[in-house]
């Protein structure tokens, strides 16, 4: 999700589809078979008997498709319980390429063939394609300066890791407005995914369209034989499918120089800048090439300049 993403668009998303979102969280399951994801579902996965747990799963909702884009098939092996990011039923239901599509914090009740059902939060449950799913683990190994997807609101959000103490993880949200307040986040109840550098679900990329590069965030890898495809947001979370040979990760981390020569996000777009300040951990002052006022840029927003 793009930092431009508008912050007032975002709250009134979060209070339309809040039941995507859950502030009690119940307890983690275990991964089967190590949380594997596997690009396309075995032959017998069609076949496979629902599981669910009976406590959690009320009635399900006809309103939302599992999969309204069309994803190619994918499985993620997950136990009821587990904590994932996912969009919220009213979203799928009016889903397609190039509307806004906002992830939030929600937990796994159960499957369905390949579908996962989604605990509905002051709503009934629903079933999502894997491909809308970005599974968090249930005791991840945080450090101070890591770069993580966590929670803000309820919506998912990158952030820096500035300190754990007392059982809270002190972060700085990387994506969003530099002045947004510190987070002050409970370190065994809010969801946090480590973040490591390539081609994954959660981080960002650049990718090539014409003689630009458009800024994105990937969600799930969309794989049809030979055909590398990502599932992405683009600017204002637009959903797209971009080809994988157009896209460039950008690193989860960056440290470069006042002075130094990079690319940073503009309105959707990598633009070419120079680093006027930096404000560790996580931010960047910079001054875009035929541009007005410098602006301030995060971790995921500004990367080296690509190779000619």
């Amino acid at each position: 999700m793009s930092a431009r993403f508008p912050r007032a668009l975002l709250i009134a998303a979060i209070a339309l589809v809040g039941v995507a979102c859950d502030d009690e969280v119940p307890p983690s399951g275990e991964v089967l078979d190590g949380g594997s994801i596997d690009g396309a579902a075995p032959a017998s996965s069609a076949g496979l008997s629902p599981t669910v747990m009976p406590a959690l799963v009320g009635p399900m909702t006809p309103l939302s498709p599992p999969n309204p884009l069309g994803l190619p098939p994918r499985r993620i092996k997950l136990d009821p319980g587990r904590r994932v990011f996912t969009v919220s039923s009213e979203m799928l239901a009016r889903a397609k390429l190039g509307t806004t599509l906002v992830f939030y914090a929600a937990t796994v009740v159960g499957f369905e063939g390949e579908d996962l059902i989604i605990e509905g939060k002051g709503g009934p449950s629903y079933k999502v394609h894997p491909g809308y799913v970005i599974p968090v683990p249930d005791a991840p190994k945080i450090r101070v300066g890591q770069a993580v997807l966590t929670e803000y609101a309820g919506a998912m959000r990158h952030a820096a890791v500035l300190k754990i103490a007392k059982g809270r993880v002190h972060v700085r949200y990387t994506d969003m407005d530099p002045r947004t307040p510190e987070g002050q986040l409970k370190e065994k109840e809010t969801r946090f995914v480590p973040q490591s550098d390539g081609f994954a679900p959660g981080n960002f990329a650049a990718a090539r369209e014409g003689e630009e590069h458009r800024h994105v965030l990937l969600i799930s890898p969309a794989v049809e034989g030979e055909k590398k495809r990502w599932f992405a947001l683009g600017y204002g979370s637009a959903a797209k499918l971009v080809d994988e040979a157009s896209l460039s990760p950008i690193p989860v981390r960056f440290s470069p120089k006042p002075g130094e020569t990079v690319w940073a996000e503009w309105v959707g777009s990598m633009r070419k800048a120079t680093v006027q300040s930096v404000d560790d951990p996580g931010f960047f002052t910079v001054k875009f090439e035929r541009a007005g006022r410098p602006a301030t840029v995060g971790w995921g927003l500004i990367m080296p300049p690509p190779e000619e």
